[in-house]
């Protein structure tokens, strides 16, 4: 049975019992219709046996929390100029009838680094860290305030002379609070290949960029070592992670230690990793077997005191929306079917799509605080206390 099928007789029942009336029922299936969203209907107004498309579990103390943090939109291309990416800040606004609103209020434009697109590395203390699309090295960081731009020095690491291809691969960008210091990892694969160029072997190396020092250097990496297959690099509490083939690996910046948590989920199952106010968090995205082109999103945070991922709320969705993140503990954005960018609201279960201009290419979120910083200033004065 379709997860609409059950909203409609869900809500058929509800209006019979007079627990919704007729109108609430008809808005919610056009919301359903038009942004094919999760209608979220509480799990006592099933029929028993029913396969439930949501199932909620709060197991947070203190729901919701209004972040300090602001979120900026990379959006590949506008109407403006379509071969600059841009980055769009995420305001909000309380509504009497609604609660907290988001509207998109300012472009930063990324004109100094237009000859290819970019990819978000990480946001903070008000500058972005980003590298080019083609990981071919570019490294830059940017305050999208003052439109300052930092390019990185090349990499440390000589590339060998057989080899036939190198890749870059960065991880993270923190602000390293025992060292005091602004700092990036970065992945570098050199591939070797046979005579007839099938694959042969791939050489990993990991190297470690320092603000402080406008530097890179190699560090000493496990011998077992994954570096991101897929989706971006999450950084929070001095610590960077990244999905590997078989685990989560993270790096602690100011220990230069690695490590590796087990992957949530199972093996048949997406996974994006985000950070849902300070904890490292993940969507498990699974196909509906009970239903064509659908698919239910699980919420779930890792609890590192008891070495687990915990879930947290689950939902279903139709197939063609993808997340994008979190702002706080319950705004959960999304990408729409048709490029859309909705906010689902986990607290009161209501979905809000968001009015924008038109645009090509996909989107990618990313918290952000708001600085006039001077990035050239910050690394005077960490130079100066060497």
């Amino acid at each position: 049975m379709s997860t609409e099928i059950m909203v409609r007789r869900c809500l058929e029942m509800k209006s019979k019992s007079g627990m919704v009336d007729d109108k609430t029922s008809e808005d919610a299936l056009n919301r359903f219709d038009k942004y094919s969203i999760p209608i979220l209907i509480p799990v006592f107004g099933y029929p028993s046996g029913t396969h439930v498309p949501y199932t909620c579990t709060n197991n947070s103390s203190s729901l919701p929390s209004i972040p300090k943090m602001k979120l900026l939109l990379r959006r590949c291309q506008t109407n403006e100029c379509p071969s600059v990416d841009y980055f769009s800040k995420l305001c909000t606004e309380n509504d009497d009838k609604d609660g907290l609103r988001f509207s998109l209020k300012e472009n930063y434009c990324f004109r100094k680094h237009s000859k290819y697109p970019s990819s978000i590395v990480g946001s903070c203390k008000g500058i972005l860290c980003l590298e080019d699309f083609y990981k071919t090295g570019n490294i830059v960081l940017w305050n999208p305030v003052t439109d300052e731009l930092k390019s990185l020095p090349p990499s440390s690491i000589e590339c060998p002379p057989d080899s036939d291809s190198t890749s870059f691969f960065t991880g993270g960008f923190v602000f390293d609070a025992r060292s005091e210091d602004f700092k990036v990892l970065r992945h570098v694969l050199n591939g070797f290949a046979y005579d007839d160029g099938s694959y042969k072997s791939t050489l990993i190396q990991a190297e470690l960029y320092s603000l402080k020092n406008d530097s890179w250097r190699r560090i000493v990496k496990p011998e077992e070592y994954q570096w991101p297959r897929s989706s971006l690099p999450i950084s929070l509490n001095g610590s960077c992670y990244w999905k590997a083939f078989d685990c989560v690996v993270s790096f602690n910046f100011a220990e230069e230690v690695f490590s590796s948590l087990p992957l949530p989920g199972t093996n048949k199952c997406n996974r994006l990793l985000f950070d849902m106010d300070g904890k490292l968090g993940s969507f498990v995205i699974t196909r509906d077997l009970e239903a064509v082109k659908q698919k239910r999103f699980d919420i779930l945070l890792w609890e590192s005191n008891k070495w687990r991922w915990s879930k947290v709320y689950s939902f279903v969705v139709k197939d063609g929306i993808r997340p994008l993140g979190f702002w706080g503990r319950d705004k959960c954005f999304l990408q729409g079917r048709n490029r859309q960018l909705l906010v689902f609201d986990l607290t009161t279960q209501k979905m809000m799509p968001l009015d924008m201009e038109e645009f090509s290419g996909a989107q990618s979120l990313v918290s952000f605080e708001e600085s006039t910083v001077s990035i050239s200033k910050i690394e005077n004065n960490l130079q100066s206390s060497l």
